[in-house]
């Protein structure tokens, strides 16, 4: 999907950048990960109330959040933000 646009970054709640990098070596995830040592504390998901993980967020185009929980129908919803139109075509 990444031809299309649709990209993935993955935000880290470890406390250690080793077992970062073990889990995305294991889970073969090639993508960026953001990762600041505060685990839990982390500066992303408490301004966002993250209280489990995976949480799977979505994006559009224009950079706005579009979905909050994403894991039910994920597939479905990707194919619908891939589908909308580039801000720049309008």
């Amino acid at each position: 999907l990444h031809p299309k646009g649709f990209e993935i970054v993955g935000i880290s709640l470890d406390s250690k950048e080793s077992a970062l990098r073990r889990f995305v070596k294991k889970e073969k995830m090639p993508w960026p990960q953001y990762f600041d040592g505060k685990g839990w504390k982390n500066s992303i998901s408490t301004a966002h109330g993250i209280r489990s993980i995976p949480a799977m967020w979505l994006v559009d185009k224009e950079g706005n959040l579009a979905d909050l929980n994403a894991r039910a129908d994920l597939e479905g919803k990707v194919e619908e933000l891939l589908a909308a139109p580039s801000p720049e075509a309008n």
